[in-house]
């Protein structure tokens, strides 16, 4: 479903992704590993428009993506968490996943011109969407808190939830279990088996070594700009060049 092809990405005159070729498949969890400042969250930028590379191309679904803005790539399907967990905290939990629904016609003069039956008909089914997401993140005993009152393993939990809300078809997920205690890493591994499951790909940049061994189908290990694959964390673990470049 992604692929990159030959993706060159400098800052002056530090080389940060050199020639790196990287393949998904639908319906799989892949973790991205490297040592700290190795390129991952450049490599997240430059798949979701925030950056542009300085040579090579990004395929989705075999539509290159390589120009196009970030909200014509969300558009497209894919969807992404941030380190800084970008939520809107003067707004409730509930209310935060209906702002990330997909094609919400309340936000535009198209609602102006629905019969109040249909447009309450149509806020209903938003409505009941938000609360099933809420449901399956696990925070409906919250859903009426500002996301400003709530734990941060919750608030790690409402940025994953606001990622189905815009039913994407690939997640790139920015260390998701950073900073949470065990409870809160095995809600999360649930959620994201239970996504895998519906045919969607997920990419998370992670570094705890149990989450990424318990969930990955696949690793990338990413220094000196390009990528290694690997099975299994075992197989990374003992390999001699992620030795010497991060273990």
């Amino acid at each position: 479903m992604l692929k990159l092809n030959n993706i060159h990405k400098s800052f002056g005159d530090r080389k940060i992704l050199s020639g790196l070729n990287l393949e998904l498949n639908s319906g799989q969890i892949y973790s991205l590993m490297g040592a700290n400042g190795a390129g991952k969250t450049t490599l997240f930028n430059i798949l979701t428009g925030f950056l542009r590379a300085d040579n090579g191309t990004v395929l989705f679904n075999e539509r290159n993506i390589t120009d196009c803005t970030p909200i014509k790539i969300n558009r497209l399907g894919i969807t992404r968490t941030f380190q800084n967990l970008r939520l809107i905290e003067g707004l409730t939990v509930k209310e935060n996943i209906l702002l990330s629904f997909k094609g919400n016609k309340g936000e535009s003069i198209f609602s102006a011109l629905l019969p109040q039956v249909m447009l309450k008909d149509y806020y209903n089914s938003f409505n009941i969407n938000a609360d099933q997401i809420i449901k399956q993140i696990f925070l409906s005993d919250v859903a009426g808190n500002m996301a400003s009152e709530i734990s941060y393993g919750q608030q790690k939990l409402l940025t994953l939830g606001c990622c189905l809300a815009n039913n994407a078809k690939l997640f790139l997920l920015d260390e998701p279990v950073a900073g949470i205690n065990p409870d809160y890493r095995k809600k999360i591994a649930s959620l994201l088996t239970d996504i895998k499951a519906k045919g969607k790909t997920i990419l998370l940049i992670e570094h705890n070594a149990d989450f990424i061994n318990s969930i990955s189908d696949k690793i990338f290990f990413l220094s000196n700009g390009k990528i290694t694959e690997f099975d299994n964390y075992q197989e990374l673990k003992n390999d001699s060049f992620v030795q010497e470049a991060y273990l």
